[in-house]
């Protein structure tokens, strides 16, 4: 095959899929009333009720009253007489990127933004760069906590906190537990490696599948960037950090495990075929998926995954020569509070209080930290153990060894994700070396940080 450069390999990737969020849950109980903020700092010029601080949320979620957010936003309503909040939804196919561009034009209107919500942190990070989003920091001294203490992530640009995650999406791993017993196979514990997944992927390779599935996204060239470094392409000054030795690991592991294991799918095929990143689990054609939680509550979803083997839940692996336990990597979209809202202090208030009870609608997994682990996954899935192993779950999402590095952000992350992409592209497409592709790398993130200094 001929040398495939980083340009053609970015086109390559185009025909690769994005990731999907996706909402579920019933209609629950209004639960306590919000903190006690002051919401009383002016108004946004429109009518609104006597004795009422009145704010508007901008959604991607659907203005439905089915839609688990819309409910809980009503709940809010409901359960305090401070603040109403008006339900601003700008698109009803839930895709935030095509609503972030239509409040940026909104916000380059002059359209006054109190709160709004991002599907992504990139989404967020980048509109804190440009001054629009306001830091949540004095408000959360004025409450008198310690944010960090209150969340298990936070969404930090030079260590001003612009949003907070109403839930987070934790990696972990999943397994096909008929595929599991099939090869004799326990459950790994906390602690395992990426040499020991290597050898359960093998194990579990069968003519009929795979044991194993990569998808095309950033994170799978090097999931360990991301689970163990504070940022996955960057060092602390702003320099690639493409030398760190779980670089050219990672590569080279996917590389082996593809081409002489035959225990993961040719990533040629994944990119022609450009399957959801979830398909090729549930339909049964790999027996283990590194993945983000959203996958759990996927398994619900019969009609666009059907199957019938139960999931089952271990925590990601770690590097060969990491001491620490339980790192991985949490994400989530934020809501956060518009720089030109004149009620700051009711638009706290409200985000505050569904980044604590949202998720009681959403039945995702909250960044709060005040829940019960075991009671919580009870509830979200006692009655679904036939395709859910809850034990497992809550084991693994709520093992106190689960942590993240002390990371940081960038509003560029996600052009130098695409470069990382590309770069693996390169490398697995056309068989090249690792230090070629990574010179490459290093001096395209060199560009893009030089670009966002000037």
């Amino acid at each position: 095959m001929k040398k495939l450069p980083l340009m053609l390999a970015s086109m390559l990737l185009m025909l690769s899929v994005t990731a999907c969020g996706g909402n579920g849950g019933n209609t629950s109980a209004a639960t306590d009333a919000p903190a006690s903020a002051d919401p009383s700092a002016g108004t946004t010029g429109t009518a609104q009720p006597a004795g009422k601080a009145k704010i508007k949320f901008y959604t991607f979620k659907a203005d439905k009253p089915e839609e688990p957010i819309y409910q809980a936003v009503q709940a809010y309503n409901e359960a305090q007489d401070k603040v109403e909040v008006e339900y601003e939804s700008l698109v009803q196919n839930s895709d935030s990127t095509d609503f972030m561009k239509k409040l940026d034009i909104l916000v380059a209107g002059g359209e006054v933004v109190d709160v709004f919500m991002t599907g992504n942190e990139d989404e967020l990070l980048e509109r804190a760069s440009r001054g629009v989003v306001e830091p949540l920091n004095s408000f959360f001294e004025q409450e008198k906590i310690t944010p960090e203490d209150e969340y298990s992530k936070l969404l930090k640009l030079e260590d001003k906190v612009y949003g907070i995650l109403p839930s987070s999406t934790q990696w972990l791993t999943v397994f096909n537990k008929d595929h599991l017993e099939a090869a004799g196979l326990s459950l790994p514990e906390m602690g395992w490696t990426w040499d020991d997944f290597r050898d359960y992927a093998k194990k579990l390779t069968t003519p009929e599948h795979f044991g194993t599935y990569f998808h095309t996204w950033g994170e799978y060239p090097n999931i360990i960037a991301y689970t163990e470094k504070p940022h996955p392409q960057l060092s602390a000054d702003l320099k690639p950090i493409f030398d760190d030795p779980s670089f050219e690991y990672f590569f080279n592991l996917r590389r082996t495990m593809e081409k002489e294991d035959k225990s993961a799918e040719p990533y040629a095929d994944v990119l022609a075929s450009n399957y959801h990143v979830l398909q090729q689990f549930f339909a049964g054609n790999a027996s283990m998926l590194a993945v983000p939680s959203y996958a759990v509550r996927a398994a619900l979803n019969l009609e666009k995954f059907p199957h019938e083997f139960q999931s089952m839940y271990a925590p990601l692996p770690r590097s060969v020569d990491s001491k620490e336990l339980g790192m991985t990597n949490i994400s989530g979209g934020g809501l956060a509070m518009g720089a030109k809202s004149a009620n700051k202090e009711a638009s706290y208030d409200f985000i505050r209080w569904m980044s604590k009870e949202a998720y009681k609608f959403t039945k995702e997994i909250p960044s709060f930290k005040g829940v019960d682990g075991a009671e919580l996954i009870n509830s979200f899935f006692g009655e679904n153990t036939d395709l859910i192993d809850t034990a497992s779950l809550s084991k693994t999402l709520f093992d106190p060894n689960i942590k993240m590095p002390d990371t940081f952000s960038v509003p560029y992350g996600s052009e130098l994700k695409a470069i990382v992409e590309n770069g693996f592209a390169s490398f697995i497409l056309d068989n090249r070396s690792f230090d070629e592709v990574k010179s490459e790398m290093t001096a395209e993130v060199e560009k893009v940080v030089s670009a966002n200094q000037k």
